[in-house]
């Protein structure tokens, strides 16, 4: 199945990005950040979701809290690790009222990071305890796990992007959780969870940690349970519409079962996520 993400299009209310979608014959849609809060949010989702046949899966950042923070469930802030805490008790009910079955999210910073840092340079202000970041992550992330089953929700974890500038600000150093085959298996040590393999920020922190993107991909590629497509140049997570016969495309191709969720994360035209949507629907065709 092929969703595309809520983000692929700038609109302010979700609303104009479901009718922006459904004009277009798209009903398989993630819901994720890029939007603003407003009140009538949720019955907006249920009046599209109902008269359009939507479905819906959700992403991180929904819904939209009134006043913007970044989610991290390994803060050692007490305010941001419970104002994500809460963030997510918050989505799953709402997911709940809007029968909407599954929820991914994030792993975790082991740095603090503003909103207007998100996607840009991070700051090294203040950087947390790994140890300790990780203990808050894996008892935070059980709680929302056992909350997701209790109301038949699904729940999945997405690798994190780290790209060679913050690399370098971070003095050579990983503060970030889950951005390579070998931070996975540290966490899977610590924590169960159903991977969501993001595969544009594995092409950009592969060549960051200068692993091999392709050896990665395959030794991933058992434990993947969703995968996530955007196009990039290694370098910066640019989320950029699909290239046939690009280093990303050649290893979703070569690397992974074709009856995995897909969702698309790539950013311009409708034209051009529709042609996406067909790259992605030709290699699951064959």
């Amino acid at each position: 199945m092929i969703y595309v993400s809520s983000a692929c299009v700038k609109e302010q209310k979700i609303v104009n990005v479901l009718r922006k979608y459904t004009q277009e014959g798209i009903r398989n849609i993630e819901l994720s950040g890029g939007t603003s809060y407003y009140p009538e949010i949720e019955k907006d989702l249920v009046r599209y979701g109902s008269v359009e046949k939507i479905n819906y899966v959700c992403h991180s950042y929904f819904p939209p809290p009134r006043q913007d923070f970044v989610v991290n469930l390994a803060a050692c802030n007490d305010q941001i690790y419970e104002c994500s805490i809460e963030h997510y008790k918050n989505c799953i009910e709402m997911l709940r009222r809007i029968k909407c079955k599954i929820l991914s999210i994030h792993a975790g910073f082991f740095v603090e990071i503003t909103p207007k840092e998100i996607g840009r340079e991070l700051s090294t202000d203040i950087i947390y305890d790994k140890a300790e970041a990780v203990e808050r992550f894996c008892y935070a992330y059980e709680m929302l796990h056992r909350l997701c089953r209790e109301n038949d929700i699904n729940l999945y974890l997405e690798n994190n992007v780290l790209n060679q500038e913050n690399y370098e600000r971070f003095g050579n150093k990983n503060l970030l959780m889950l951005t390579d085959y070998k931070t996975f298996r540290e966490l899977r040590e610590q924590l169960e969870f159903d991977l969501l393999l993001d595969l544009g920020h594995l092409s950009v922190s592969a060549n960051t940690l200068q692993k091999n993107y392709e050896e990665q991909c395959k030794s991933f590629a058992p434990f993947v349970k969703w995968l996530h497509l955007s196009e990039n140049n290694g370098v910066l997570d640019e989320h950029k519409p699909l290239r046939q016969g690009s280093r990303i495309m050649r290893a979703y191709r070569s690397f992974f079962d074709k009856s995995l969720p897909v969702t698309l994360e790539t950013n311009g035209s409708m034209e051009e996520i529709l042609n996406s949507i067909a790259l992605v629907e030709a290699d699951t065709d064959e």
